[in-house]
């Protein structure tokens, strides 16, 4: 039995508050924070918010744990959910920058959260796999 690395708990602490947050956003704030050109169908993105909060809430859960075998396979699939969703919003990077800059710098810095959310949570697990 492995025991989860200092380093990995912390990550998972960080993605836990990031989440929160985000998912806080996406679900009750998203007309006011994160709708710069005033998208007329709030259903996917409160859906993803809802998404993001159950992540969040399975990143505590295994935050409150001691050994790696047991968050071994969420942890994996929560590094995939991270992967497509970056990947995703790469693909429409292109699709939707001609509505706007708002929307453009919202996509921008979405992009660049998810990808430092990625690439921590993927160092997390290669320094645990060691």
């Amino acid at each position: 039995m492995t025991e989860i690395k200092k380093f990995t708990k912390v990550v998972l602490l960080v993605l836990t508050i990031i989440f929160l947050l985000m998912g806080t956003l996406l679900t009750f704030l998203f007309d006011l924070t994160m709708n710069p050109e005033g998208w007329t169908d709030p259903f996917y993105p409160r859906f993803f918010g809802g998404v993001v909060y159950v992540c969040a809430i399975f990143m505590f859960l295994m935050y409150r744990k001691e050994v790696w075998e047991e968050i071994k396979f969420t942890f994996e699939f929560l590094i995939g959910i991270f992967i497509s969703t970056l990947t995703i919003q790469i693909v429409l990077w292109p699709i939707f920058a001609p509505f706007g800059a708002a929307l453009t710098q919202l996509i921008i810095s979405t992009t660049l959260l998810m990808s430092i959310i990625s690439l921590l949570a993927i160092i997390s697990y290669v320094k645990q796999r060691d």
